[in-house]
């Protein structure tokens, strides 16, 4: 559940739990309070795209990043 006592709504239907990040040693930050999740954009050959939420904000980024970080995925049924 996402922090702030899960009193968020899900008006677009996306239903995604706040994974946090992780750091290439293993270990993980921000579960409950951050979601993100990879791009199939690469940005270079070291870093790719990713989108970002967060519990306490109801924008949805677009970052680039290492490819070494640890994010979540979403898989999509066609």
């Amino acid at each position: 559940m996402w922090n702030s006592n899960g009193k968020g709504t899900d008006n677009f239907g996306f239903a995604a739990l706040p994974g946090g990040y992780g750091d290439s040693d293993g270990s993980f930050s921000g579960v409950g309070d951050y979601g993100f999740w990879w791009s199939a954009t690469e940005g270079s050959a070291y870093s790719t795209y990713y989108w970002s939420m967060s519990y306490n904000d109801e924008d949805v980024y677009k970052l680039n990043y290492g490819k070494s970080n640890l994010q979540s995925v979403r898989c999509l049924q066609d």
